[in-house]
Formats: C-alpha cells, structure tokens, sequence
C-alpha cells in the first residue's frame, strides 16, 4: 500500500491529510489536520506505525490550538504502553489508538478486526486527545453491515455513525462528520 488521503471535517471545519505505506511487515502513516473549532484555529500532526496485523506500535502526535502546545510520544512493547517514558500498565489491553479530531484512527480497528458481514466487535482503544492533553481508555464497538459499510458506536459519549471504507478499509464518509476528497 502506497495511499494518499484526503478528508474535509464537515463537522469541525477542517482538513486532514495522510500518506500510508506499507513497508517491512509494518504500515507507516503520517498525517496533519488543520481545522477551526470555536473560532480558533487548530493544526495536529501525527505518525503512526502498526505491525503487519494493524496493531499499533508507535504513535508520535503534536498540536498547536492558540498559544498550547502539546506533544506526546509513544510505543507498545512487550504489550506494555510507554507514554513519554512513562509505563501504562492499565492500558495493556488497549491494541488501536484514536486520535481526536482525525478521520484515519478508525481505519486501525477495521483493518484489524477483519470482521465478517453481520459480525460485530466492542474494542478497548487508547484515546488520545491533544486539545484537552487527555489520554484515556475508550470502548467502541464495529459492526460490518457490507463489504464496505460498517456501523461504529462510541460507547464513552454514545455517538452512532455509519462508516464507509474504501478497498483498503480506509474511511471514506463518516456520517456527516468527515468525507473524503
């Protein structure tokens, strides 16, 4: 895989960009959003890299909303969390990230799940919010309607979306809330 992608975040006004390559059994993903939320300007960049199974095995995430600065560092060994040089142990069972205010972080569990039509999942994910300096573990849960639709709800804050995704289960529409161009 080789892909470029590009979402409008129709709910946050924004626009996020990321390149995947697949290379040495791994995926290496690299990503910037540039939004306004609140009437004040946000950028996030992020890089991403998962084993061969889409687990996640680093994650280095920066942004800047106003004058804050925030910036985090992180890797799983072993199945143990790292963050900032800091081990996490109640996160362990966390495999996936989602990264707040990106279309891509879905495409980690549904690459990784590889769910069956009518087969659903609820997954414990690592969630990372740099606007709020916030780490945290939240559940979601995937449901495969079709080959290329699947039904998503965040069992934290109950939002319920429908997902489509492309031949590489990468999101294209995301209900309303970010679409790709």
């Amino acid at each position: 895989m080789n892909k470029h992608i590009t979402w409008i975040g129709e709910e946050h006004l924004s626009i996020e960009k990321c390149h995947i390559i697949e290379k040495e059994q791994s995926f290496h993903s690299r990503g910037e959003v540039v939004g306004n939320k609140n009437n004040q300007v946000y950028g996030l960049e992020y890089q991403i890299v998962l084993d061969e199974h889409w687990h996640t095995r680093f994650f280095s995430i920066e942004s800047k909303q106003g004058h804050k600065h925030y910036s985090v560092n992180a890797h799983k060994i072993n199945n143990l969390w790292v963050i900032d040089g800091v081990e996490y142990p109640e996160f362990n069972d966390c495999l996936d990230i989602y990264v707040d205010r990106t279309a891509f972080s879905n495409a980690l569990p549904i690459n990784r799940l590889k769910l069956e039509i009518g087969e659903s999942k609820e997954v414990s994910v690592l969630y990372i919010s740099p606007f709020e300096e916030r780490i945290a573990l939240m559940v979601q849960r995937y449901e495969r309607l079709s080959e290329d639709t699947y039904y998503y709800e965040n069992l934290w804050n109950d939002l319920k979306v429908t997902i489509t995704i492309d031949e590489d289960g990468i999101v294209t529409d995301y209900s309303g809330i970010y679409k790709a161009i």
